[in-house]
């Protein structure tokens, strides 16, 4: 049996899960694989053939696909593992597509490429994600998500000088109501507070929850009248009486804040904060004992 190197070629591309095309030197489709026509539902060949991607519609914007092509085509460049999205079945789709040059005798007539549907891999690497930096208690984002959104307000400060405020947050006594009421209850507690921080804070802020009753929120303002009048309304949403199950609970919490002009450093802007909360701690305790 004379097996043809073509026999072979068309089947490997009927076997390979990936989608195989190439092109001519204007970027119209010459040919694809049986998984290329299955993955966009078309009937056959003829369906693509000697159309180009904008003639297809599968792109919203086709520009940066287009500058791509014409790169490999026109430079001869191979370009691997490039992201991108488009439109498959009435849906956005995620693919990761690499072309290069299609050559003839040394002479550059075309290219080939292929993509690689990658939607659910990034749609469960972006739920891993939201689990990793969300507080499953509150649902607030925790102390790892902290790190890296911080470093996104510093990098814009860095960049455009869009000064941000950090307030520390930790609520004063909270041991006592866990030691009376059950840590069940301390829990339902927390939830409820930061159900109350969301509404007056969440609109223009990103609240965490930094470690056990301690919450940091993060600020951009665009003048330092906004510090003050955001630390009034954390502090009153914190105060604000509470009837829980029940019982009527008073919360106080404990607040510093610093802007990160006054620190320029990460590290340094959350110590003055933590510093500047504890001022306030040792204050309130001084109160009460005075007041007893």
């Amino acid at each position: 049996m004379d097996i043809k190197n073509s026999d072979i070629f068309d089947n490997i591309l009927a076997l390979i899960p990936i989608g195989v095309f190439w092109k001519d030197k204007d970027r119209r489709f010459l040919g694809a694989n049986p998984m290329f026509l299955e993955y966009y539902g078309l009937n056959s060949l003829n369906d693509i053939i000697g159309k180009t991607d904008e003639d297809m519609g599968w792109h919203i914007d086709p520009e940066p696909y287009k500058k791509v092509e014409l790169a490999v085509i026109n430079e001869g460049k191979f370009i691997k593992d490039v992201p991108g999205q488009c439109i498959v079945k009435g849906k956005v789709r995620n693919i990761i597509a690499s072309k290069c040059p299609l050559t003839i005798n040394g002479n550059v007539v075309g290219l080939v490429g292929y993509f690689v549907d990658v939607t659910d891999e990034i749609a469960e690497k972006d739920r891993l994600s939201y689990l990793s930096q969300t507080d499953e208690l509150t649902g607030v984002f925790n102390r790892r998500a902290y790190n890296e959104i911080a470093q996104k307000f510093e990098k814009q400060y860095l960049k455009e000088k869009t000064d941000f405020v950090l307030y520390m947050i930790d609520l004063d006594d909270f041991k006592n109501i866990n030691n009376t009421y059950g840590h069940e209850y301390g829990n339902i507690v927390l939830k409820l507070l930061c159900q109350a921080l969301t509404l007056v804070a969440g609109d223009n802020c990103v609240i965490f929850r930094y470690g056990g009753d301690e919450f940091v929120i993060l600020h951009q303002i665009q003048s330092t009248d906004e510090v003050h009048e955001m630390l009034y309304k954390i502090q009153k949403a914190i105060d604000a009486p509470r009837n829980i199950d029940g019982i009527n609970i008073s919360i106080k919490g404990s607040i510093g804040y610093a802007l990160y002009s006054e620190t320029t450093y990460l590290s340094s802007l959350i110590e003055t904060a933590d510093r500047r909360m504890y001022d306030m701690k040792k204050e309130h305790k001084e109160k009460k004992e005075k007041g007893n």
